[in-house]
């Protein structure tokens, strides 16, 4: 689908800023994800696709409906969801704290019921990704493993978010919607579960977070991710084998294409630690 170049309805007040894009008012119904402009146009155009398929699948009920131009800028035209993040909810109702590692579980178990065969192959993208220049500080022979061990994971088709964590879940007066589809892909549900433990364990928090506030999502994440786990695991008979196996292309998605340099020398070693235990037990 072209991009549409419009001048209405005009973008309204902004709503949020992400790394990438911010969220604006877009008449009175719908919302304005406008991207910055050095977002590779590809990407918007992956989101477009992947937000489509997710709710052409039951995924989400928030509706992308098309892309636009705004001065230089591309954009995508969504639903307006009035409601609040997953993350938020417990300010609100206190007592669902306790539950929403339960809720959060619960939607991922839903989400990996939805299958596809229109989005890209994770396995496959994992591969492409190790040509990306931050993944350069690995050797021939290294990406050699890497791929061996990438091509060897189980194939599937289940929906998978990649980037599921409270924030990208909206409370409604009637429902939860998974929204953000940029880096959705279609494959095993362990590799959408590795990624939930990378974001809640490993994940640098916002830049420029406060120490003390830190020290506080910390605990709080750790807790939320256990009865998490301890939830999906139970529900679907998943082993935590199944996951770790997964582990590797979640950490060359995080470095490749994400890139923060914060988190850059801890990625790197955990990567070439896999890799070396891997031909060492050949």
């Amino acid at each position: 689908m072209p991009t549409k170049k419009t001048n209405r309805p005009n973008p309204g007040n902004s709503l949020a800023i992400g790394r990438s894009a911010e969220i604006l008012e877009y008449g009175p119904s719908k919302i304005l994800k406008l991207f910055f402009k050095d977002t590779p146009s590809s990407e918007i155009d992956t989101e477009y696709s992947n937000s489509v398929i997710a709710f052409s699948t039951g995924a989400t009920s928030m509706k992308c409906h098309e892309k636009v131009k705004i001065g230089d800028r591309k954009g995508l035209v969504f639903d307006r969801l009035e409601g609040i993040s997953l993350t938020k909810l417990p300010d609100k109702k206190p007592l669902t704290f306790f539950s929403l590692s339960k809720t959060l579980a619960d939607l991922h178990l839903d989400l990996h019921n939805k299958k596809t065969k229109k989005m890209k192959d994770i396995r496959s993208e994992a591969i492409k990704t190790l040509s990306r220049e931050p993944i350069s500080f690995l050797s021939k022979e290294e990406k050699k493993v890497a791929k061996q061990l990438l091509g060897s994971l189980p194939e599937g088709s289940s929906i998978l978010h990649l980037d599921f964590h409270p924030e990208n879940v909206v409370v409604t007066k009637d429902s939860f919607v998974i929204i953000d589809w940029m880096t959705a892909l279609r494959g095993d549900p362990a590799a959408d579960v590795a990624s939930t433990v990378f974001l809640f364990q490993d994940a640098e928090l916002w830049p420029g977070t406060p120490f003390l506030k830190i020290l506080f999502y910390t605990v709080v994440r750790k807790f939320i991710l256990k009865g998490y786990l301890k939830r999906y695991l139970s529900v679907s008979g998943m082993d935590w084998k199944d996951i770790e196996r997964w582990r590797l292309p979640i950490l060359i998605f995080r470095l490749g294409l994400w890139n923060i340099e914060s988190e850059r020398p801890a990625l790197q070693k955990e990567i070439r630690e896999i890799l070396t235990s891997s031909k060492a037990g050949k």
